[in-house]
């Protein structure tokens, strides 16, 4: 009989380094910027990504137009897929018009919770700084954005250089209506004014900084947890293969030997489940962002103990059930063609047995990381979760 077993002593983990020099796709990363006409948008985006030409400027005048409404610009940045969604300016004459767009848009970003290269993963809210106070209609979609508390969400006041107290102003108001709230002053563009003076650009790194930040607490957390789910369906997917090619097999204790089990129960690689949360810890590093790997090493850590107990037992328990043929214990109780048929059947349902409790013990401990990660993230449906595994009664208890 071929020994199954020998993929589980895999390596289970590749470390970032062989990651990062990997051909694998990287993840897109997808931000949605927001905010009233003629607050900056176009121009803080140019600035923000190091992009002068891509996103069209105007002076105050609306720039993007309703049949270009959530239209990304999509560019490379730091070696990554950037797609920047840009809106019509928020005005209260349209705000009916443009929230019925925005919650589509965003519905449908929520449609494929296992691609999250279709996930919205950030958002910018642009506020000028200059402005007399916070308007109502500011406030109802910052309380929308909030409303999802996993999206990384910044407020960024533009034209801080020449806004004065208002900057100080303006933060302490949004601080004040929205606790807890990121918000950063910057100033897009270099300006030189008349009698020689100047102002620089300023305000990238922080908002950066504070993006970085907040996408790795909210990203990091909801991909280890995509992994789990996809985890546990190619798990389940494995379980079928193994099953049909038992239910299919010619048994007996003569044919045993042939039994090829190996290529169904080869577990899978991380890349497979993993691939993108590793992509994202790339995005980030690629910012110059510290960070430990805590979360993908982790579970990956975790992931590789369960696979790893699971490929011990079932090399344990087809072992012991070799070594009973060899010994020759069950061939003395094939004397008969019933006693046969009555072993043939054992078989079959034990081998069965066997890889649905291992599965489902693995299983279980996905689930407990999946809670873990997910916390109250609602983002992934209850129906994404695997059929549970239905272990298959033992016929005679041989084994």
């Amino acid at each position: 009989m071929r020994r199954v077993g020998a993929w589980l002593r895999r390596p289970c983990s590749k470390n970032h380094a062989d990651i990062q020099g990997s051909s694998m796709d990287q993840l897109a990363i997808n931000i949605v910027v927001l905010g009233k006409s003629g607050v900056g948008k176009s121009s803080f985006c140019n600035y923000l990504f190091d992009t002068p030409d891509t996103f069209k400027t105007g002076t105050g005048k609306p720039v993007t137009s309703w049949e270009q409404n959530f239209q990304s610009h999509s560019f490379m940045h730091q070696g990554h897929l950037l797609n920047v969604f840009d809106s019509v300016g928020l005005e209260a004459d349209n705000y009916l018009r443009w929230s019925r767009q925005f919650d589509a848009f965003m519905a449908k970003r929520r449609e494929q919770p296992l691609e999250p290269q279709t996930w919205i993963h950030g958002a910018f809210y642009v506020i000028n700084a200059n402005s007399a106070r916070l308007e109502p209609i500011d406030r109802k979609l910052i309380e929308s954005l909030r409303a999802d508390a996993r999206l990384p969400l910044q407020v960024v006041l533009t034209n801080a250089d020449v806004a004065g107290e208002k900057v100080a102003q303006m933060v302490q108001a949004l601080e004040g209506a929205f606790p807890g709230l990121q918000v950063t002053p910057v100033c897009s563009v270099s300006v030189r004014r008349r009698g020689g003076g100047s102002s620089q650009a300023f305000g990238r790194d922080d908002v950066l900084s504070a993006y970085l930040e907040q996408s790795h607490a909210f990203l990091s957390k909801r991909l280890a947890a995509m992994s789990c789910v996809t985890l546990k369906r190619i798990l389940y997917k494995m379980r079928s293969e193994v099953v049909s090619r038992l239910e299919k097999a010619d048994i007996s204790i003569f044919k045993l030997a042939d039994l090829d089990l190996d290529s169904a129960l080869e577990l899978p690689d991380p890349d497979d489940f993993m691939g993108d949360l590793r992509s994202f810890d790339d995005y980030l590093s690629s910012f110059g962002f510290p960070m430990d790997w805590e979360i993908s090493d982790e579970l990956g850590d975790s992931v590789t103990t369960v696979l790893e107990e699971f490929g011990e037992e079932m090399e344990r328990r087809f072992k012991e059930m070799e070594e009973a043929f060899d010994s020759g214990s069950l061939a003395q109780k094939a004397g008969a063609a019933f006693q046969m048929a009555k072993i043939v059947l054992t078989l079959k349902s034990s081998m069965i047995g066997w890889v649905d409790e291992g599965l489902e013990r693995a299983q279980t401990e996905l689930d407990v990381l999946f809670r873990k990660y997910a916390g109250d993230d609602d983002f992934f449906p209850a129906h994404l979760s695997s059929p549970p595994m239905t272990v298959k009664s033992r016929l005679f208890g041989i084994f």
